[in-house]
């Protein structure tokens, strides 16, 4: 999410400067690949760019062509990375896979797709999008769903569009991106989503490394708690907002939706019970309390919360199992919990998995990660 906002911001620049420039997207990959379907980046005409499509083998290749391959409209550039292919010859790489990146020159009134992920993240609603592939002569073209529900598209005949819909509204109602193909047609449904945001009940010392580890990664941080002393925004200068705030005091001032992740660790018993009180009705897919397990059990049970003591949504202890010891190590465990929780994973030795690192997870059950805390609560 961080380079997104990268992007956006660069972009920003360049349309108050009417100039143009390149977008780079990864819209489908084959065998091994640093990047996944939908990581982006944005070139100017000078070289200047930000984002990645690769861990950067195919970068200084971008810089070299794109502008002159867009010249005529959007392409599939496609790299072959296998052992055998061009690029392996060319850079001495051996990635064992195929990328295939779409290139769309964009000036100012152009640029669709970054205006709606622009939308995306100022709406926090999802939305999604549709990039055809194959054939070439179809390449680039897009069907969009935005934040609002409109539709709106470029596709001609030659593709399919009711097949190009149900693919798109697929993709934004299951929130997964996915490859289809319709008869000769290939397309790739991205979902794009709001950046994940993280609230944080305790505003003491340990409370600063995780807010500025999750900054770092691009996410939304608000820290919350009710003495004045600890919420002060001069201790936490990065976060989105500092409010001081009793624990359980209600009304609708919590920024949570489908999105939203919180954490619990103001070292105060009464006041963690309080706030998993308040919480409770809210759409949370992770929750986490710091301190041992029977110590939330115990909270849980005190706030009349017996019944979801054991949802796959509350984390106590929070945090992987990385033996963390010290405020910055149990903030780098609590944040790649959060990863992993919303991209379906249970962490772990990557070199343990017996397939691609960016299968899904085998182990693990898709709905119970995503699924909110509480049982009356279904995620959008």
């Amino acid at each position: 999410m961080k380079e997104l906002e990268q992007i956006l911001a660069l972009w920003s620049q360049l349309e108050a400067r009417n100039e143009a420039a390149v977008l780079a997207t990864v819209v489908k990959t084959s065998g091994s690949s640093y990047r996944l379907p939908g990581a982006r980046l944005l070139l100017t005409r000078t070289g200047q760019r930000v984002g990645s499509v690769s861990g950067g083998c195919l970068e200084d290749d971008l810089v070299k062509r794109a502008w002159w391959l867009t010249d005529n409209g959007p392409v599939i550039r496609r790299y072959d990375t296998t052992p055998e292919g061009e690029i392996a010859a060319e850079y001495g790489l051996g990635c064992n896979g195929i990328i295939y990146v779409l290139l769309e020159r964009i000036s100012t009134g152009t640029a669709d797709t970054l205006l709606l992920i622009q939308q995306v993240h100022e709406l926090r609603r999802s939305a999604a999008i549709a990039h055809v592939i194959e054939p070439v002569g179809a390449a680039g073209q897009k069907f969009v769903i935005d934040p609002d529900g409109l539709v709106r598209h470029d596709s001609t005949r030659t593709v399919p569009r009711e097949a190009l819909e149900r693919q798109t509204r697929s993709a934004l109602a299951e929130g997964q991106s996915h490859i289809a193909r319709i008869e000769d047609t290939e397309i790739f449904a991205e979902t794009l989503t709001p950046p994940l945001r993280l609230l944080v009940f305790g505003a003491g010392d340990d409370a600063v490394p995780l807010v500025t580890l999750a900054k770092f990664l691009g996410w939304e941080v608000f820290v919350f708690d009710g003495r004045a002393h600890y919420a002060r925004r001069d201790k936490f200068p990065q976060a989105d907002g500092v409010s001081v705030r009793a624990p359980g005091s209600g009304g609708s001032d919590l920024p949570v939706d489908p999105w939203t992740a919180a954490v619990l660790m103001s070292h105060s018993y009464s006041q963690d019970c309080e706030m998993l009180k308040e919480l409770s009705d809210r759409k949370l897919f992770y929750v986490g309390v710091l301190g041992p397990r029977k110590r939330a059990a115990q909270m849980l049970r005190d706030a009349g919360l017996d019944d979801v003591i054991d949802s796959p949504a509350v984390h106590s202890p929070m945090g992987l199992d990385i033996g963390a010891d010290g405020p910055e190590q149990v903030a780098l465990s609590v944040v790649a919990e959060i990863q992993a929780t919303v991209n379906k994973r249970r962490g772990g030795f990557l070199r343990e998995r017996s397939g691609p690192i960016h299968a899904g997870d085998p182990h693990s059950d898709n709905e119970q990660v995503r699924k909110p805390w509480i049982r009356s609560i279904v995620c959008a």
